[in-house]
């Protein structure tokens, strides 16, 4: 798994590289962040530590700068945005800390629970103690696109 980088949270430059990370992968993870915004970077840290424990699922970041025509397509509006993807399709994202509990605080493991329950992580993999866990465990999808076609088309 290592080979496909799966088990380690890989920066890319590109837009392709994204598609390609969430069309070859069955469970992915894509975050849209910049650069300069601190909530990023707390993100980051969080979802370096999943990538460490689940390899079953491919865990990529993209600077908002290099990705117009991705930040576009999937109606990327609030940062840190983390969209999750099961067979190339979104099933869930996180916008800002809003259902994270608000806080730059948020735990590891609230992150990682929200995670599993849209389904893009196998199981739980995380030790620490979940405090606080109760603002939005489930599925947000993004607007009313029921359809199972890809969005990337």
């Amino acid at each position: 798994m290592q080979s496909l980088s799966h088990g380690a949270y890989t920066p890319v430059t590109d837009e392709r590289q994204v598609l390609a990370h969430t069309t070859t992968s069955k469970f992915s993870v894509v975050h849209f962040f910049h650069k300069d915004f601190n909530r990023c970077k707390i993100m980051d840290s969080h979802l370096e530590a999943l990538a460490r424990k689940h390899f079953d699922t491919k865990f990529t970041s993209i600077d908002v700068e290099k990705a117009p025509f991705l930040v576009e397509r999937l109606k990327v509006r609030v940062l840190p945005c983390v969209i999750a993807f099961v067979d190339g399709k979104s099933v869930d994202r996180i916008e800002g800390f809003a259902e994270l509990g608000n806080t730059d605080g948020f735990s590891t493991k609230m992150l990682e629970l929200r995670l599993l329950a849209c389904g893009v992580l196998v199981r739980e993999k995380v030790d620490e103690d979940a405090g606080g866990v109760g603002g939005g465990g489930g599925k947000d999808t993004e607007g009313g696109d029921d359809d199972d076609d890809s969005d990337w088309d």
